[in-house]
């Protein structure tokens, strides 16, 4: 296949293939092992190819990053999933996939991760906020939808980065009824104050 074929097909399948290869990769050995010359040959493509998407593996790493976590939250919202549901899928997913998260952890560092995940993540916590306001037949305004959204997708952005980082060291149910409790609580009183005072 020629570099030429690869882009003309479909860029964006080419850029996913890319990643899947990374991902495989990435399980069986360090991601400062993983070359350039690894993944073109993993997809049968040339360097050009690779080059004409990323500029390097690292920027091949947040691309698949950045995917795998849009594919998450898209897939909870999918399903509607309430809360608890959400935080079970994200840490459930950090479970089955602790080669990739470790290496997004280590090799992008923890400023980045926050970027990858606030992003979609607070898309989460304004739809749970208008969610909560459907239920109770009230409004918020977009100031108060988008401080508790900014304030929320960061919490929860600090606390995944931290389970990823310490997963192996903790007791995951403990973490997993803490987290739950707090972001669904604290949430609550939040809206509920807010409503009281009409904001």
């Amino acid at each position: 296949m020629s570099n030429n074929d690869c882009m003309n097909e479909n860029p964006s399948e080419t850029k996913n293939q890319m990643a899947e290869a990374l991902k495989k990769l990435i399980k069986d050995r360090p991601f400062s092992k993983i070359t350039v010359q690894d993944i073109v040959t993993a997809c049968n493509i040339n360097r050009n190819t690779f080059y004409y998407h990323f500029e390097n593996n690292y920027d091949l790493l947040y691309f698949t990053y950045s995917r795998e976590v849009m594919n998450i939250v898209e897939s909870f919202h999918n399903a509607k999933a309430s809360i608890p549901e959400a935080m079970d899928f994200v840490l459930d997913y950090i479970d089955k996939n602790q080669p990739l998260c470790k290496c997004a952890y280590e090799s992008l560092g923890e400023q980045q991760l926050k970027i990858i995940f606030e992003k979609d993540l607070l898309d989460f916590v304004r739809a749970t906020i208008e969610y909560y306001g459907n239920q109770n037949n009230v409004s918020f305004t977009e100031d108060l939808k988008a401080f508790v959204g900014y304030s929320y997708s960061n919490l929860l952005s600090s606390q995944i980065i931290w389970y990823i980082r310490h997963s192996l060291d903790l007791d995951k149910e403990i973490f997993r009824q803490c987290l739950q409790t707090f972001f669904t609580a604290s949430l609550k009183s939040v809206l509920e104050e807010a409503w009281k005072k009409g904001m």
